[in-house]
C-alpha cells in the first residue's frame, strides 16, 4: 500500500469521525416538545426581583418563586447582549421548580409571598393541605447562588408524601448561537460511581434514571453550564427529553412524613457560569470534571494550558497558535524529520522498483535487485505512518480545545478572522492552507508531471478544513509552511551530497 493511499485512508477516517455526529444530529433527532407550556403563563407586567453577583444578573419572579433569567455580564452573544443561560423554550416554567406528587401540579404555578433581607430573597407559599414551601436564594461568589428549600407542616395533622418531592432545576439551557444545539449535553456524577456521565441532549430519547443519589447534575452548552449540587447527595435523578434537542433533569427525594410544626430543609449550590476548571473547582471539589476535551482529554487540557501560558505574554490568540505550532515543531523535530524524509523517499523507491520490473527480463535478477528496495520501502512506510500516530491525537486535541475552551470564544486574529473558534467566513485560511499543502506535496513527488496526487489531495484537505474552526486551519497552515521549509532543507542537503 502506497504512502499516499495510507494518508488518504487516514483523511477519510478523520473526516468520518468529524462528520458522523452532525449527520446523525441533523437527520435523526426528535425535536417534538415533550412538556407543554403551562396554560397560565407569567403575567406580562409582573414584578421582577434581581440578585446580582460580580458576573451574574439573576431575575426572579414571585410567580412560582423561580428564576426567570440568568444573564452573564462578562460574556456577550452574537447580538452584543449578555449571554442568557435560561432557555426560552418554556417561559412559564423557569428554575428552580418544586413539585409534590399527589398534591396537585399547581403547587409551583402560583404567586408566592416574598421578602428581602439584604442580598437574600425568600419566597413563601402554603398549599391547601397546610404544607408551607419556602425558597431562599442568595449570592455565592461570582457565578453561583445558594438555594435553600424548606418544607414545613403548618397544619394540625401529620402530612405524608409517599412520592417525596421533586426538584426541576431548569427546562433546557440557553444556546450560545443558532447552531448551539450541537453542543447541548446533560452531565452528572453519581454517588459511588467513578467518573462523570454525559450524554448529548439530542440523543436522550427516553427517561434515564440514576441508581444512587447524585453528587451533582447539570446541563451545558458549548461554553457555559447550569449545575445543581445537592449538598446532602441523597437525591436520585432522572433525565427526560424535552424537545428542540433539549432535556431537563428531575431530582427526586425519598418519601416524606411531617408532624405538625416539623420542617425538612435541603441546601443546594447552583452554579451558572463559564466552563473554567479553576472556577468550578473553587465552588465544589470535582465539579471541574464537567469540562471535557473529548477522546484525548489530557492532551486537550495540555494544549489549553500551553495556549494560556503563551497568552500571558502575547495578547493575540492567533499569534499564540502560530507560536504553539512552532513550539510543537521544535519538540517533535526528530519525528517530523524522519517523517518528511520518508515521505520524500517513498515515491522515489517505488519509481526505482517500477523501472527494474520494466527493464529487467530475468525474474531472479529482478527479485535480487528489488529485495533491498522493498526493505527500504517498508522502512519508509513505517517512517511516514508512525509519526501520524503522534500527530493525529495532537490535531484532534487541538480541535477540541478550539471547539470547547472558553479562552478561545470570540478570540480574534487579524482583519476578517474575528473568532478563531468558528470557521473562516471567507475561506481564505483554508485556501492558503491548501496552497501550502500543494507546495509540500510537490516537494515530495518524484515525477510531478505524471502523478497529480500532489495537487488533488491538498485541494480535498482545503475543502474539508473549510468547515473547521479558523484557529485549527491557521495552526495547520503554519505547520504546513514549516514542513515546506523542512522539505526544502532536506532536498538541498540531498542535492549537496550529489543526490
Amino acid at each position: 500500500m502506497g504512502n499516499r493511499t495510507i494518508l488518504l485512508l487516514v483523511v477519510i477516517a478523520v473526516a468520518a469521525w468529524f462528520l458522523y455526529e452532525p449527520v446523525v444530529d441533523r437527520f435523526f433527532t426528535d425535536t417534538s416538545l415533550r412538556v407543554s407550556e403551562f396554560p397560565s403563563p407569567f403575567p406580562e407586567e409582573e414584578i421582577s426581583l434581581h440578585v446580582e453577583t460580580k458576573r451574574l444578573d439573576i431575575a426572579l419572579s414571585p410567580y412560582g418563586g423561580r428564576i426567570r433569567s440568568a444573564r452573564l455580564k462578562d460574556f456577550t452573544d452574537n447580538n452584543g447582549e449578555p449571554v442568557e443561560l435560561v432557555s426560552s423554550l418554556l417561559k412559564s416554567r423557569g428554575g428552580i421548580r418544586v413539585e409534590i406528587p399527589g398534591e396537585g401540579e399547581d403547587l409551583d404555578d402560583g404567586l408566592y409571598r416574598f421578602s428581602r433581607d439584604q442580598d437574600r430573597i425568600d419566597f413563601v407559599r402554603e398549599n391547601p393541605c397546610g404544607l408551607e414551601v419556602r425558597k431562599s436564594y442568595y449570592p455565592l461568589g461570582a457565578s453561583a447562588l445558594a438555594f435553600r428549600l424548606q418544607l414545613t407542616n403548618r397544619s394540625g395533622e401529620r402530612l405524608s408524601f409517599p412520592g417525596g418531592y421533586r426538584i426541576i432545576p431548569f427546562y433546557g439551557i440557553g444556546q450560545d448561537d443558532e447552531k448551539g444545539w450541537k453542543h447541548l449535553r446533560v452531565v452528572w456524577k453519581e454517588k459511588g460511581h467513578e467518573g462523570v456521565r454525559r450524554e448529548k441532549a439530542g440523543k436522550v430519547k427516553k427517561t434515564v434514571r440514576t441508581e444512587n443519589g447524585v453528587v451533582w447534575m447539570g446541563l451545558q452548552n458549548r461554553y457555559f453550564a447550569q449545575v445543581l449540587v445537592p449538598l446532602d447527595q441523597k437525591l436520585q435523578a432522572s433525565i427526560h427529553p424535552l424537545g428542540e434537542r433539549q432535556v431537563y433533569a428531575v431530582l427526586q427525594a425519598s418519601p416524606l412524613t411531617l408532624d405538625p410544626g416539623q420542617s425538612v430543609e435541603t441546601t443546594f449550590l447552583l452554579y451558572l457560569g463559564p466552563l473554567i476548571e479553576e472556577e468550578l473547582q473553587g465552588y465544589y471539589s470535582g465539579l471541574e470534571e464537567i469540562v471535557d476535551y473529548g477522546t484525548f482529554d489530557f492532551l486537550g487540557r495540555a494544549v489549553v494550558v500551553l495556549l494560556r501560558s503563551i497568552h500571558a505574554y502575547v495578547a493575540n490568540y492567533g499569534v499564540c497558535l502560530i507560536l504553539l505550532a512552532f513550539v510543537l515543531r521544535i519538540l517533535l523535530f526528530p519525528v517530523t524529520q524522519y517523517n518528511l524524509r520518508s515521505l520524500r523517499e517513498m515515491p522515489r523507491i517505488l519509481e526505482e522498483i517500477y523501472l527494474i520490473e520494466e527493464k529487467e527480463q530475468d525474474p531472479e535478477r529482478a527479485a535480487a535487485k528489488i529485495r533491498p528496495l522493498r526493505e527500504k520501502q517498508i522502512r519508509a512506510m513505517v517512517g511516514s505512518f508512525l509519526p501520524l500516530a503522534i500527530q493525529i491525537p495532537l490535531f484532534l486535541a487541538l480541535y477540541e480545545a478550539l471547539n470547547r475552551s472558553i479562552d478561545l470564544r470570540k478570540a480574534g486574529f487579524v482583519f476578517w478572522v474575528s473568532d478563531l473558534s468558528v470557521r473562516d467566513p471567507y475561506f481564505l485560511l483554508p485556501l492558503l492552507m491548501g496552497l501550502a499543502m500543494i507546495l509540500q506535496q510537490r516537494l515530495t513527488a518524484a515525477n510531478p508531471g505524471e502523478d497529480l496526487t500532489w495537487l488533488w489531495m491538498p485541494l480535498g484537505f482545503a475543502l474539508l478544513f473549510s468547515f473547521f474552526p479558523a484557529g485549527l486551519v491557521l495552526f495547520w497552515l503554519v505547520d504546513s509552511l514549516f514542513s515546506v521549509a523542512q522539505l526544502a532543507w532536506i532536498a538541498a542537503k540531498k542535492e549537496g551530497r550529489g543526490g
